[in-house]
């Protein structure tokens, strides 16, 4: 199929399945609607499909045309029910989600793109990180960072990979990032307790991965000796199995007792501006964390990865086809490399200069968040206008 001439709006159809790429596309989504460029049709697998149904009624936006995508069998019924839905709009260009690591609508939107020949765009949550399960690879990637452009490009040389930041964190710009810090800190530690440590552990639904609760248990080995007052502040991850939620309770507070608080909090950054220390295996709060410093006017704590386990190690090696983790290759987080040196690793978090230094690195390497929906929706435009006659109205482009 070649490109339709563009009369008056790019029709473009967007995918998504994972809840991160929901996250990110339930605040471009809004920005799309209102550009009169475009005329978007969404089709959304569980469980992104609730994600942006909520959001969308929140926001007012109901008339969009959403549409579910319910699972199939295998690969060719997938196909059938996308290309089903591709033939009813006629999209002009797709965007996708990259779920993985099996096959869901993102896939096969993607395939289906591949064979009419529809531009496609995916937006990439990690660092180098595409599903090509069916082959069919996004013509232009959106990704984190130039670290995240450069692994890209390496790994799938035919795929454009544009550097936008993370648009989930766009909002980050809103919150008072030290105002909160001393708000939720008053709330964490009474008077006796001023002064103390907070240390904040983020849970992952990894309980069968061989070595994820061993670095639990290495880590409370390591803290019962620590000579510095502390207090420690759970956040299980959504995710998390009542069992792996309870072993990590039972493991802490048999250590810390009255030390240990569980974090049930309605929004993940009330405990990361608390915290002195951000601390978990490989959690995506630690890449959260780095983007509210950045927001403040200078470092008020820093992230730490637990990285000494060699089995967990190497199941995340295996998972993600890396071999370093890119934020510690950019230097935006601190990493305990052996149990022994975990005190030695807090106390340097701990220390402002490093804070500094971590937030000046985020800033130079994490694009601003706030401009990432604008670069999305300009490239797809520049792109349109680069392919095809007539080109979009000057009224048009100056509506974003």
């Amino acid at each position: 199929m070649s490109p339709t001439q563009l009369n008056d709006q790019i029709k473009l159809l967007i995918s998504a399945r994972d809840p991160a790429t929901a996250l990110s596309f339930q605040l471009l989504i809004p920005s799309l609607l209102q550009n009169p460029a475009f005329s978007v049709k969404l089709l959304m697998q569980e469980p992104a499909y609730s994600i942006i149904h909520e959001a969308l009624a929140q926001s007012g936006a109901s008339h969009v045309s959403l549409e579910s995508f319910t699972p199939r069998n295998n690969l060719q019924e997938k196909i059938k029910a996308v290309s089903t839905v591709v033939a009813d709009f006629s999209p002009d260009a797709v965007l996708t989600g990259i779920s993985g690591p099996d096959i869901g609508v993102d896939e096969a939107l993607l395939k289906v793109a591949e064979q009419l020949n529809i531009p496609s765009y995916a937006l990439q949550n990690f660092w180098g990180d595409i599903n090509q399960a069916t082959g069919a690879l996004p013509h232009t990637a959106f990704v984190l960072d130039d670290e995240a452009a450069h692994l890209t490009a390496k790994r799938y040389p035919s795929i454009r990979s544009i550097p936008i930041g993370s648009i989930k964190h766009q909002n980050f710009k809103e919150f008072d990032s030290l105002a909160l810090r001393a708000e939720q800190r008053k709330a964490w530690l009474n008077s006796s307790e001023d002064g103390a440590v907070l240390v904040g552990f983020y849970g992952q639904p990894i309980l069968e991965v061989k070595g994820y609760f061993a670095t639990i248990e290495s880590m409370v080995e390591q803290l019962k000796a620590w000579q510095k007052p502390f207090k420690l502040i759970y956040r299980p991850h959504p995710k998390e199995s009542d069992e792996l939620q309870s072993k990590t309770w039972q493991l802490f507070s048999a250590a810390f007792a009255d030390r240990v608080q569980r974090d049930d909090s309605d929004h993940l950054v009330k405990s990361l501006a608390a915290c002195d220390l951000v601390v978990s295996a490989f959690s995506t709060c630690g890449f959260d964390n780095l983007y509210l410093n950045e927001m403040a006017p200078h470092g008020f704590n820093s992230s730490i990865y637990l990285w000494f386990n060699a089995d967990l190690i190497k199941w995340w090696q295996d998972y993600s086809g890396l071999t370093e983790m890119p934020l510690k290759t950019e230097d935006l987080l601190l990493m305990v490399d052996k149990e022994e040196k975990l005190l030695e690793v807090f106390e340097q978090g701990l220390d402002q200069d490093i804070q500094q230094r971590l937030r000046q690195n985020a800033k130079l390497h994490l694009p601003d968040p706030s401009v990432s929906v604008h670069k999305v929706i300009q490239t797809i435009i520049e792109d349109w206008q680069n392919w095809h006659e007539p080109r979009l109205s000057s009224s048009q482009l100056s509506k974003y």
